[in-house]
Order: structure tokens, then C-alpha cells, then sequence
């Protein structure tokens, strides 16, 4: 297993990528809880691990420990930035298959989904 290194300076970080990747390499270890969150934090560097540093402070001894949930929630909020995050629900929206090939479009269609999958409505709702 080979976990990713995330900086949260480089412009093509996806930390949509990264927090899947830790969520695998943790199933596969079975690691949960706060034991999870400190492995995945040791992946961070640069300003993704200054970051992790001031949240963690910030957070206090005095509070239930912290969940994967929690900061999956706040590393997401953090650097996957709005606009980017509307740029890639868009990028699904105007999806087209075009000259792509059925394979390629259902690959490029589930890579994009889970940016917009708010933005669909549930069928069994």
C-alpha cells in the first residue's frame, strides 16, 4: 500500500481523491476512529498539515473524540474550495458523450458524479 501524501498547496490536489484513498488503505487495515485520523494526518504536509494542526487545536481536549466523519467534513471544507467544487458539478451537468465511447463516458460519468451527486434527485425519494 503506498497512502497518499497530501499538501493542500499543489493546484491539482484533489482531497476527494485523497480522503478515498485513506478511507481504502484504513478498510484494508482495519483502523477506524481516532486511530484513522492520525494516520491519515500523517499523510498531510505543508499547508494541509499546518491546517490540521490549528483544527485539532481548535477543537480542544474537553470535546468527544474526533471522528473519521468530522474530519472528512473539515478537511473537505477546507480544501476542496467552492468554486471548485461548483466547476466540477457543472463539468457533470454539461457532460456529454459525444465522440467518447460508452466505456469512457460511464467512467467519465461515475468520476464526475460524485461532485453533483447532490444536484440529482433521488428515485426512491
Amino acid at each position: 500500500m503506498n497512502p497518499p501524501e497530501f499538501l493542500g498547496s499543489q493546484v491539482g490536489d484533489d482531497p476527494y481523491n485523497f480522503t478515498d484513498e485513506v478511507k481504502k488503505i484504513h478498510g484494508v487495515m482495519q483502523v477506524t476512529g481516532t486511530k484513522s485520523i492520525e494516520l491519515a494526518s500523517y499523510q498531510l504536509n505543508d499547508v494541509a498539515n499546518n491546517w490540521f494542526t490549528q483544527w485539532k487545536e481548535n477543537k480542544g481536549e474537553n470535546v468527544a473524540p474526533l471522528t473519521c466523519d468530522c474530519f472528512t467534513g473539515a478537511f473537505l471544507d477546507r480544501f476542496f474550495l467552492r468554486e471548485w467544487r461548483e466547476a466540477k458539478a457543472q463539468e457533470f451537468m454539461n457532460l456529454k458523450q459525444g465522440s467518447m465511447t460508452v466505456t469512457k463516458y460511464g467512467y467519465k460519468f461515475t468520476q464526475l458524479f460524485r461532485y453533483a451527486s447532490h444536484m440529482v434527485a433521488n428515485s426512491r425519494a
